[in-house]
């Protein structure tokens, strides 16, 4: 029989536990972002500030801040990599700016 410290632990417990539901508000921005990233075309471009290379994403008017500076074969490597993950999830986790 679990004494008194034991059972208020335990009911501790169970409040602690996360809840197993999301918000309107996080399932209308996932829905959203999930559309925005299916119409709107997406590109992964390279290019060259100085000798630097850097890599960023752009989606219509929108892009993201450029990441680097990189070598170009670097950059290279980078855009192949994004292009890829932006086919396989999607660009609705991509911040722009």
């Amino acid at each position: 029989m679990p004494t008194i410290q034991q059972q208020n632990l335990i009911n501790d417990l169970r409040t602690l536990a996360p809840a197993q539901h999301h918000s309107k508000i996080v399932q209308f921005v996932r829905e959203v972002a999930g559309q925005a990233s299916d119409e709107t075309p997406t590109s992964v471009e390279i290019f060259s500030d100085s000798g630097r290379w850097y890599c960023r994403v752009r989606r219509g008017d929108e892009k993201t801040r450029p990441m680097g500076p990189y070598t170009k074969q670097q950059a290279e490597r980078i855009q192949e990599v994004r292009r890829m993950l932006i086919a396989k999830k999607g660009t609705g986790r991509i911040m722009f700016e």
